[in-house]
């Protein structure tokens, strides 16, 4: 039968043989026909430029030998009986004469030469076209530096694990992985040498990878592994223990040695009551967990962190409603001359009005607001009256105003939204910027990205006046205040406290006013109580202080009729224990 229906033709296109219903052989793409039994009967001579077959050569062939094994079901359905009663088209990889594959689209449909039924088929090289979708393809579902998954893909996997649950052996378990002062390896090495650290941690995590498993990186320095079919808590934790472990051996990178510690957090279920979503949520509290206890170590979710997760929702609700409701609250405490006691500025001091118009003070609430971004809008009402209050001294005290102080994080400084209502409250105000003062935590500039650096360039090359708060709470020593563009530093009240009974906290507060004056930075005093407190601040050259001594945080007019207290007189202990 072959040899009565064979046919193709040459590279001139000129027929050999028979010649089929439908095939137009000047057309670029490759003309076969075959019997039903897959045996090419006819080619066209494009097969040798597509495929490097000469067109006689695929004469007698099957197609099912020329495609590739995972294909071969694809064509197949094609020769039967009923299919083909109108054109299909359908996508598989073909063998080239040099054995590589290229992907071809088909279209076939069914015909008869004299009695024999044949199946017509017009071929066009797709391969470009099916890079280009799976290039798209993985752009969409994976991370592109290290290749693992990316979010999407984790959630659908978490998703998909979660509802296998109960069919099948075992627990979920979802591991929540960031690496130690990653941060320090960017500022130093360069985003370069960074990016290859985080390229050595994914390939050391897939080696942990059993085939069910899911390796996601959800930027930055975070990676989620999510494992199904473990066993139990027990075996999720050794798991991690084994992935930290090791994280500790060195690596080299262009000559350099390593290491990059870090800390994972865990969360597992059996009964699949959580979504995806709250599991995930859960081995990211566990994560904060495992660093403040130190990190290079491992955390579990437990029902404390459940009860603490539940106060944070709450919180977060009692935010969002505060902020509708108009009730963010501005308190002010003034920032005096430690000498004459005159006010020289404030302090803005965020406070939430509850219901029953008591205030909620800013440690029971600040973190959340920072964690679910609802502290920028927060502190653009901050802001907006800061400023206002600033104009309005400012007509007071004239020339002696120092200014209004605004507390801000990193993530203000890098929000170009943040700096533009800056700007925009400013000249709303007609407010000089040197009028506003932003106070910022060492652990904010050491955290500090590039952009939140340049974000407080930005604010200083306007004029607005930059100090750094808490002095001393942090990792940094005096030689890191000339690092950073400041205009005024502040003694955290851990040192004021010892400052009359301890040697060394008097002697590290001395140092820090004779580093600071000769770095021309104004110091701040916080939390000063007593009048003895003050003096040896004095005798030190302090510049100035606030605290209550000369008066707790309040009511912008705390400000216009403050009274230095006399030496003598005493606070209440009620006073001196209130939270700033």
């Amino acid at each position: 039968m072959v040899s009565q229906l064979q046919g193709y033709e040459d590279r001139k296109g000129k027929s050999r043989g028979i010649d089929y219903p439908g095939i137009v052989s000047t057309s670029g793409d490759l003309s076969t026909v075959v019997d039903l039994a897959g045996r090419y009967v006819y080619c066209s001579a494009a097969s040798q430029d597509m495929f490097g077959w000469r067109p006689d050569e695929l004469i007698g062939m099957c197609e099912d030998d020329l495609v590739h094994p995972d294909d071969v079901s694809t064509l197949r359905p094609r020769r039967s009986a009923r299919a083909l009663l109108k054109p299909v088209t359908v996508s598989y990889r073909f063998r080239c004469e040099d054995s590589s594959y290229r992907w071809v689209e088909a279209t076939s449909r069914r015909a008869k030469v004299g009695e024999v039924e044949v199946v017509v088929n017009t071929v066009r090289d797709i391969t470009e076209r099916q890079r280009q979708t799976a290039a798209l393809e993985r752009r969409a579902t994976t991370d592109p530096l290290t290749g693992v998954a990316n979010r999407t893909v984790l959630m659908d996997r978490l998703h998909q694990g979660i509802r296998r649950l109960g069919r099948s052996q075992g627990m979920l378990a979802v591991l929540y992985l960031d690496l130690d002062h990653f941060k320090v390896i960017n500022d130093s090495l360069g985003h370069r040498i960074g990016d290859d650290v985080l390229l050595k941690i994914a390939e050391r995590l897939t080696h942990h990878l059993r085939p069910a498993d899911t390796l996601a990186r959800l930027g930055g320095d975070e990676f989620v592994l999510v494992a199904e079919g473990v066993t139990d808590e027990a075996a999720a934790i050794t798991l991690a223990n084994r992935i930290i472990d090791d994280g500790r051996k060195p690596f080299r990178l262009d000559g350099d040695e390593f290491n990059c510690t870090m800390s994972i957090g865990v969360a597992c279920t059996a009964d699949g009551q959580r979504n995806g979503a709250e599991l995930l949520s859960e081995a990211d509290l566990a994560l904060y967990r495992a660093k403040d206890k130190g990190r290079d170590r491992v955390a579990v979710f437990d029902e404390e962190l459940r009860t603490t997760a539940v106060e944070r929702m709450v919180t977060e609700r009692m935010l969002r409603r505060a902020l509708d409701e108009d009730r963010i609250v501005v308190e002010y405490q003034p920032i005096v001359d430690i000498r004459s006691g005159y006010p020289l500025g404030a302090e803005a001091l965020v406070r939430i009005r509850e219901l029953d118009d008591g205030l909620r003070l800013p440690g029971s609430f600040i973190g959340v607001a920072e964690e679910t971004g609802l502290l920028i809008p927060i502190d653009e009402v901050v802001l907006a009256d800061a400023v206002k209050q600033a104009r309005a001294w400012r007509a007071r005290l004239g020339s002696k105003f120092g200014g209004v102080a605004v507390n801000v994080t990193a993530r203000h400084l890098a929000d170009v939204d943040f700096r533009q209502a800056v700007v925009d409250q400013l000249k709303v105000n007609r407010v000089p910027a040197s009028d506003l003062q932003v106070e910022v935590t060492e652990q904010v500039l050491m955290d500090a990205s590039n952009s939140a650096m340049t974000g407080l360039r930005s604010l200083r090359a306007l004029g607005v006046k930059i100090g750094l708060d808490d002095f001393g709470m942090g990792y940094s020593s005096l030689a890191y205040l000339r690092q950073f563009p400041l205009d005024f530093v502040k003694i955290d009240k851990s040192f004021i406290d010892g400052l009359v009974t301890d040697q060394r906290d008097r002697a590290v507060v001395s140092a820090i006013i004779v580093v600071a004056h000769a770095l021309d930075l104004t110091v701040v005093a916080e939390g000063v109580e007593h009048s003895s407190q003050r003096e040896v601040l004095i005798d030190l050259g302090c510049d100035r202080a606030q605290g209550f001594f000369y008066a707790a945080s309040g009511a912008p007019e705390n400000v216009d009729n403050l009274v230095l207290p006399q030496p003598d007189i005493q606070l209440t202990e009620a006073a001196i224990g209130m939270e700033l």
